[in-house]
Formats: C-alpha cells, structure tokens, sequence
C-alpha cells in the first residue's frame, strides 16, 4: 500500500467517523444517512422519539414501501429489541443483491422491545437494517408505526409534500442519487494512479461507494472534496516511481 492511498484511507475513515455519529436534532422518526445508492445495497438505522412523559415505546414496526418494492431488508441486532420479519408475495420478480430474482419480498419489520422497562430518560430507540437493492426512483419513503407502554398508537406515514405546511407525523424517506462517474485520468501506463481503471482505481471507487452509501449526501460531498484534493499527490508519486 503506497503512502497516498494510505494517507486517503485514513483521511476518509475518519470523515467517516465524524459523519456517521452526526444525529438529527429533529423530535420526529428520522433516517440516518438520508441518501443511498440508487441500484446498490445500503445499511440505514431509523430513530424513534420518546414523545409521552411517563411511557415508553414497546414496538415498533417498519413497513416498507409498496409501490418501490425491496427485495432484501434484514433487521440488524440492537441491544433489548426482537424483530421479526413479514412478508409478502410480487406479480413481477424483484432482482436480488447478488444478481438472482425473488417474488417475495419484506412487507415489515416488526421490534419488540423485551426484558424490563427502561430506565428514565427513555432514549429514542435506533433500529438499524441493511437492504437493497435499492429502486430505480428518486427516493423511498417508509412507514413506522410506533406502539406507548399505555397503549398508544402512532403512525409516521404523512408524506412530507403538505404544501408548505409541515406534515404532523412525516414518514422517515431516504432519497437516492447515482453513483459518480470514475473517470480515466490516465496518470500512468500500468493504471496505477487514483483515476486509472487499475488496482488503485477499482479501490477508490468500492471504497467511494460504500462509504457514500454509509455516509448519505453529507459524506458523498466531503468525499469529492478529499479525492480532488489527494488525486494531484497520487499522481507525482506515480511519476516518480516510473523515473
């Protein structure tokens, strides 16, 4: 591993790091990170509130969009909840991750919390679920519906399109963006530069996509800003190894 891929892998983790502990102030269920990959994989966790003084939230269940169906969405463990998964049946298959179809999909996702009550503050739940691939759209939008140890009901469903007026209970959406473009900078005959179709190319750009698909739209603009700030350095240490 040459010093400037090394340099770029260090730099980048930890842009990581300070973007993925970013956490929306908002009382409402938001989504970290807001954007993913259209076409991709994409690992996302959903924040419930804590809204009734004196109960808790008991369940939660996460109901994925009908009309961009999902082909795969698996709950990841999260400490004092249990998820079970429904699902339901597609006239039209639905491409897999990993290239095969499928015409069953997740319908939901439902959590259960379990053991005692939680101390006081209660701290807003944080599901996480990795899925894809995702839809060939401009976003998906998910419901949740979130369950009060005193038995109230409430629905994140409203579509954030109100008119200008803000929606009571908006549904968590993630919008999604295409990859960017690698282009063939040619900075040497082997392709060993950060633009080439070489060994260093093919590692940028997995890595550029997976962290932008970590990361969301924040992380995809720093991670453009690093790469065009590293590239020239890159390209003078691939000169000098050729002299």
């Amino acid at each position: 591993m040459n010093r400037s891929w090394r340099a770029a892998t260090l730099t980048i983790g930890a842009l990581a790091g300070a973007v993925a502990f970013v956490r929306p102030a908002a009382a409402d269920v938001t989504v970290t990170p807001s954007a993913a990959i259209r076409g991709g994989p994409a690992r996302v966790e959903f924040h419930v509130p804590e809204e009734r003084p004196g109960a808790y939230t008991t369940k939660v269940e996460l109901v994925a969009p009908e009309a961009t169906p999902i082909a795969e969405i698996y709950p990841m463990s999260v400490d004092d909840w249990a998820p079970t998964i429904t699902t339901r049946k597609l006239d039209q298959p639905v491409e897999l991750i990993h290239g095969t179809t499928t015409t069953e999909v997740p319908a939901s996702i439902t959590w259960v919390r379990f053991g005692d009550a939680p101390s006081t503050p209660v701290q807003p739940a944080a599901l996480a679920v990795s899925l894809g691939p995702m839809p060939q759209a401009d976003r998906v939008a998910f419901t949740v519906v979130q369950t009060y140890s005193d038995g109230t009901v409430v629905r994140w469903s409203d579509s954030p399109d109100t008119g200008g007026s803000q929606a009571q209970h908006p549904a968590p959406v993630v919008t999604l963006i295409d990859p960017e473009p690698v282009a063939d900078s040619g900075n040497s005959a082997d392709g060993s530069g950060t633009g080439g179709n070489g060994p260093n190319g093919v590692r940028w750009s997995a890595l550029l996509l997976g962290l932008v698909a970590a990361l969301g739209i924040e992380g995809w603009t720093i991670l453009r800003a690093v790469r065009g700030h590293l590239r020239p350095a890159a390209a003078v240490g691939s000169e000098g190894n050729h002299r």
